[in-house]
């Protein structure tokens, strides 16, 4: 087994000249698998059954989930609002994969819906959709009424800064017991875009602190040719204030295969930064859940 201490010491110390980007070649051919989550309420209806306004919601979540994911806009920010809706449309129809939800709130007068999945795509397969419908307007009143709806009932954001929470990132602690900062950018600026809450650099002032961790690191001589890198990665956030929090832990572990000719110190960065945005993305889904969940509940006066 080939030791790993040394191989991951080079890589905080000369990560920062190291590859930042996938080659593009590669990205082209590699599928876009995102975890992505979303709620949306609906308006119990005279005419309802018991289950039509909760698929409504479920119709809406699917729909605010996709957008939100940002997966279209990175591609092509160029699309216009009724286009994004037709093709998230689209996608919620083939690639939204594993969906599943559940009922956060259900009164007399409206049911809330939780809905996490995973969109699975590939990026031609986005093009292909865009070049479909970039120029489509057949359908432009309705989905952008679609889209009104979908903001209405999913209002329960913080409409103010004091209504928004501050998450402290704490420094990343090792298998081997020390700690490092050199991951914080890259985490402030995963965890920079929450309508619910903002990055700080205050621990005292935080409501929420998430620490990263590489748990397990090692690598593992295959052949005379190849080596086998394995990491386990974890994002914890936890609350010294809220007592209504439960902490949340995501994994991700990974392993890969590469030439021992390959330079050690860049298959480690690259995957360590893959893991983190992985772990970072469910975790952000995760925290805005429960505080938007927590704003609704105050808003309807709800304990």
């Amino acid at each position: 087994m080939v030791k790993f201490k040394t191989v991951l010491a080079g890589s905080i110390c000369a990560a920062a000249a190291l590859l930042q980007t996938e080659k593009a070649s590669a990205a082209e051919n590699e599928i876009i698998s995102r975890f992505v989550t979303a709620d949306a309420c609906d308006e119990r209806q005279p005419t309802d059954d018991k289950q039509t306004a909760e698929n409504r919601a479920v119709d809406k979540a699917s729909m605010f989930a996709v957008k939100l994911s940002g997966i279209v806009q990175k591609l092509h920010p160029e699309l216009s609002a009724s286009a994004l809706d037709i093709i998230s449309y689209r996608i919620i129809d083939e690639y939204l994969l594993n969906a599943q939800h559940k009922v956060t709130i259900a009164d007399e007068t409206h049911v809330c819906v939780n809905l996490e999945a995973t969109v699975e795509i590939m990026p031609q397969d986005i093009d292909k959709l865009v070049e479909e419908y970039k120029n489509s307007d057949a359908t432009e009143i309705q989905t952008s009424e679609i889209a009104e709806q979908i903001n209405d009932t999913t209002s329960f954001k913080a409409n103010t800064l004091q209504d928004k929470k501050l998450v402290y990132i704490a420094p990343m602690t090792m298998w081997n017991g020390e700690d490092t900062n050199h991951y914080k950018d890259l985490l402030n600026g995963l965890l920079s875009h929450s309508d619910y809450f903002y990055v700080t650099a205050d621990k005292e002032t935080a409501d929420y602190i998430v620490t990263p961790s590489l748990s397990r690191a090692e690598v593992n001589k295959i052949d005379k040719e190849h080596l086998k890198m394995q990491m386990l990665v974890e994002l914890t956030t936890e609350s010294n204030h809220d007592n209504d929090f439960e902490p949340i832990t995501i994994k991700q572990n990974h392993f890969i295969l590469f030439s021992a000719t390959k330079n050690e110190q860049e298959i480690a960065d690259t995957l360590i930064r893959k893991l983190l945005s992985r772990a970072t993305n469910e975790i952000s889904h995760k925290i805005d859940k429960y505080l938007s969940f927590k704003i609704e509940k105050d808003s309807r006066g709800l304990k």
